[in-house]
């Protein structure tokens, strides 16, 4: 059997007003889709993530609108990264690629 495994898992993450640092799931790779929903942006970073405000800094997420999504993002576990929404209604999935069960 491969050391690989493609093992695809997906999840639901309700819409913060807050950094919040998204749930332990073990995997290889994870991409975030916004809802289709949506009203505004899921902004998607590491801790203190804000959203964009027009001004240059390091801590403005990667913007997802309604519909889009990441590319893959190579990560050990989804809890390495966060996510802060324009709207608490903003909702937006994972799907991971590889990692334990």
């Amino acid at each position: 059997m491969p050391a690989f495994r493609n093992r695809f898992r997906t999840g639901e993450l309700a819409g913060v007003a807050s950094a919040t640092q998204n749930p332990s799931v073990s995997c290889k790779l994870v991409k975030f889709i916004a809802a289709l929903d949506n009203v505004g942006i899921v902004w998607i970073g590491g801790p203190g993530v804000t959203v964009g405000d027009g001004n240059t800094d390091t801590t403005t997420g990667f913007p997802i609108d309604a519909g889009y999504e990441t590319p893959w993002i190579p990560v050990d576990n989804v809890d390495q990264t966060y996510r802060i929404c324009d709207n608490l209604g903003d909702e937006c999935y994972y799907m991971v690629v590889g990692g334990g069960a």
